[in-house]
């Protein structure tokens, strides 16, 4: 295909899909539909600037998730402290940002930094290995009990140290790993394997294995030095404390294997080696073996990006029914530019807020003046499905 057909046919789709009647779940073909969303995937080196064209693929990625029985949904977990602790960065036409890009700990006051773009699909891929991690930690089911890395600051503190003294433990993202380094990666405490055929099936996302692979490895090149939400447990009880990092940690240690190739040199299948050994990772890695975590549908990944970033900056970590949210405190967490209140509001309410009605992770909005401080929103939900249940590999 060339730029021009891709073009022809983006056209062609969006009016087609324009033309449905309200709501449009109710009224599409869910053959075609699919077959549109599928050349649209292939359209993707043509037109992944086009904003139409990402537009158009989140609608109907929404479309096909609520015509498809949720029974059919696989669930996943995902970190607090991820969540909590890192905001979207994320690359804009017209507009540079200079790294590492730093902002400020709303609680402590401390100032965090991170040195490359941040965004949904990294957040997301932090999602899916953690969830591998604990299933291997409970050998194929998540583990029953808490099993802490650290025990309190000191241990952090000693950990970090040792970690960034010891050059050995610095990660080195290598493309194709030979037998010593997978040794190598195996023999870390905490490590997983995967293939692409494994995060397709978690994230339900269309991917190529160059996709996939460069993902990973875009994700396991960024580096942060944050005030860091730790789960530590005192006792019989846990109570969430923050780290203040005193050195910039990766998330982890990545490397694959490929496993089949085509004919004509396109790799198909790779096999995946991640290892938790930075003080980063291990944070991460004792979170979620603290079980501070929550929960998500792989539905979760098809809604547009800011709508995803807002569910888990704002929502996803706590089960208050009405949630009062100030426009400015939203364009802060979301990194969003537009210092124009009504575009702002329009982009929230468009791409953020409605999204999240349409998947049933809200059940509607408010908006409200709040005095003189402009105008906040009222998020509303009955209770957020947070139930901790064993999943089978």
């Amino acid at each position: 295909m060339t730029k021009e057909e891709t073009t022809l046919i983006l056209n062609r789709i969006i009016d087609d899909y324009n033309a449905l009647p309200e709501p449009k779940y109710r009224h599409a073909d869910i053959d075609k539909l699919k077959n549109d969303y599928d050349l649209l995937m292939e359209m993707k080196p043509y037109q992944k600037e086009n904003q139409r064209y990402e537009n158009i693929i989140n609608a109907i990625s929404q479309t096909i998730n609520r015509i498809v029985p949720k029974s059919n949904d696989w669930r996943t977990v995902s970190e607090r402290g991820i969540n909590k602790a890192i905001p979207p960065v994320i690359r804009k036409k017209n507009h540079t940002i200079e790294f590492p890009f730093q902002w400020t700990d709303d609680k402590s006051g401390c100032v965090c930094y991170i040195n490359d773009y941040w965004g949904a699909r990294n957040y997301m891929v932090m999602d899916i290995i953690g969830y591998y991690l604990l299933l291997k930690e409970g050998k194929d089911l998540l583990p029953k009990n808490a099993a802490p890395i650290f025990n309190n600051m000191k241990s952090i503190a000693t950990r970090e140290s040792v970690i960034a003294g010891n050059s050995s433990n610095s990660p080195v993202n290598k493309t194709i790993m030979n037998d010593q380094d997978i040794q190598r990666i195996q023999n870390t405490r905490y490590n997983i394997r995967f293939t692409d055929k494994d995060f397709r099936k978690n994230t339900s996302q269309n991917m190529s294995s160059n996709e996939i692979m460069n993902l990973l490895l875009e994700t396991s090149r960024v580096e942060f030095k944050l005030v860091f939400p730790v789960r530590l447990w005192n006792g019989k009880k846990a109570k969430e404390q923050t780290y203040n990092m005193n050195f910039f940690s990766r998330l982890f240690e990545f490397g694959y294997v490929d496993k089949e190739t085509r004919a004509d040199g396109i790799v198909t299948l790779r096999e995946y080696y991640i290892s938790f050994n930075t003080v980063l990772g291990e944070l991460f890695a004792h979170n979620l073996l603290s079980q501070s975590y929550d929960w998500l549908d792989n539905r979760f990944y098809n809604l547009p990006y800011n709508s995803q970033v807002f569910y888990r900056r704002f929502l996803l970590h706590n089960d208050y029914k009405n949630i009062p949210i100030k426009i400015e405190t939203i364009r802060q967490r979301l990194n969003l530019d537009d210092k124009n209140v009504t575009n702002l509001k329009n982009t929230i309410e468009r791409n953020v807020l409605t999204p999240l009605v349409n998947q049933g992770l809200i059940d509607s909005y408010e908006k409200e003046k709040d005095g003189l401080y402009g105008l906040k929103y009222i998020v509303k939900r009955k209770n957020k499905n947070n139930e901790e249940i064993k999943l089978q590999k």
